[in-house]
């Protein structure tokens, strides 16, 4: 079944996806989004919902090589390689090793602070005009619990503010006073001053309402393959049929490469599993802000919908997406070392969910070299929602060949060097 040609066909409805699909829709293309059964694996709906425009130092950044071992030896959850994958991921982690440079740092944080402020800016607009994000804007406070790491962060701050992160420090007495939630026992905090909260799940359905007002429609299918054509278009070949489309973005999270492999880019992106619970309401003392316990490497975040804890960064495969009682049960307890939280609460909801992990620690935005129809915007990592309503503005300017106003350079798919030829090419 051949459908009608379209102006854009978007690979994946999740939040990057879905906020392409609106964006562009705003600019008057006809969009399809292809996405099967309608629905994500649920990373963009469940995530910590962390507004945080200070994160944008890459995550390949100076020290984070070490981090990542100590991370791996003490087994705290924060970085963690499945086993099952090792041999496949060797390559990636050497990447990521040799880019945790200043070097990288310095080029990465233009592009991600211009996503990261345009996503702030679309998140105000969409609750301005009605949206119901649950969204608070009172920033995120960094909860120590050891003098060492609050020394560390107050440390980490003065190098944020090289690149304008607003922070506020809080002694133990500060904290306590602020937030009653925590037990006795802190140290103190670093405040991301001009940090907030949503709920992903809430800023997902927004996007997406308001791209079907805008006209996008959704085609429920899997994407077999996209094949340029000669007159600088682009067949979408689904399970439900083909779509000629005037351009494509592959927008499929951790399943981006494959569909790229076959139009010459060999892209580095590999799964990373984070978890999450959400508690129901009442159950413990609700934190008043949304937090990130330094220590034990988990986010939490007060919805209305219930105390929601994130953590894990765990490079894995797309297969691995099974929800396990162990680690939620892990979840819970680590978080009630810092919270007034009964350590055996039972979650109201369980999650996991595949984060697209670059070795730079930057996302993959641009057009492909060979098939120039074809753009991409994928990779966020644990930046996704974060970065998603921005991320769907810069596509569109770029679909409708409007300046993006940035050097987006550091973000195309061609920077990754040997590999990303011709397909057929020798080499």
């Amino acid at each position: 079944m051949t459908h009608a040609a379209v102006d854009v066909v978007v690979v994946g409805g999740g939040i990057i996806g879905r906020s392409v699909a609106s964006a562009a829709a705003r600019r008057g293309m006809c969009v399809l989004v292809v996405e099967p059964g309608g629905r994500t694996f649920g990373t963009s709906s469940s995530n910590a919902g962390h507004l945080v425009p200070s994160h944008r130092v890459p995550f390949a950044a100076p020290g984070m090589v070490r981090a990542g071992l100590h991370s791996l030896v003490t087994r705290d959850g924060a970085f963690a390689v499945s086993p099952r994958v090792m041999w496949r991921i060797s390559p990636w982690l050497w990447r990521f090793a040799r880019n945790s440079t200043a070097a990288n740092v310095a080029r990465g944080v233009p592009v991600l602070a211009s996503l990261l402020d345009t996503t702030v800016s679309e998140v105000h607009r969409l609750r301005d005009e009605g949206a119901a994000l649950d969204f608070s804007d009172g920033g995120v406070v960094q909860v120590c619990t050891t003098g060492a790491t609050f020394s560390s962060m107050r440390h980490e701050a003065q190098e944020w503010s090289r690149w304008g992160v607003r922070t506020q420090e809080w002694s133990s007495d500060e904290l306590l006073a602020a937030e009653p939630s925590l037990r006795s026992g802190v140290a103190g905090a670093v405040v991301l001053a001009d940090d907030g909260r949503f709920d992903p799940a809430a800023l997902l359905a927004a996007v997406t309402d308001e791209g079907l007002r805008r006209g996008v429609r959704t085609l429920d299918a899997r994407v077999r393959r996209v094949e340029p054509t000669d007159d600088r278009a682009a067949l979408v070949h689904t399970s439900a049929g083909t779509v000629r489309a005037g351009q494509v973005v592959v927008a499929a999270g951790a399943w981006t490469p494959s569909l790229c492999a076959p139009l010459g880019v060999r892209l580095p992106i590999v799964a990373a599993r984070g978890d999450s619970v959400t508690l129901a309401p009442g159950v413990g003392a609700m934190p008043t802000r949304a937090m990130l316990l330094v220590d034990q490497r988990l986010a939490v975040n007060p919805l209305a919908a219930g105390l929601r804890i994130t953590g894990g960064f765990g490079l894995t495969s797309t297969a691995d997406r099974a929800v396990h009682d162990r680690r939620s049960r892990r979840l819970v307890q680590r978080a009630a070392v810092v919270l007034d939280l009964p350590s055996d609460a039972q979650p109201a909801r369980r999650w996991t969910g595949l984060r697209p992990a670059t070795p730079d620690g930057l996302p993959v935005i641009g057009r492909l070299p060979h098939a120039p129809a074809v753009l991409v915007a994928a990779g966020h990592g644990m930046l996704g929602s974060t970065t998603g309503p921005g991320t769907g503005e810069m596509v569109a300017a770029m679909l409708s060949g409007a300046p993006v106003g940035i050097d987006v350079s550091p973000l195309s798919p061609a920077r990754f060097g040997a590999g990303n030829k011709r397909k057929g090419s020798a080499g």
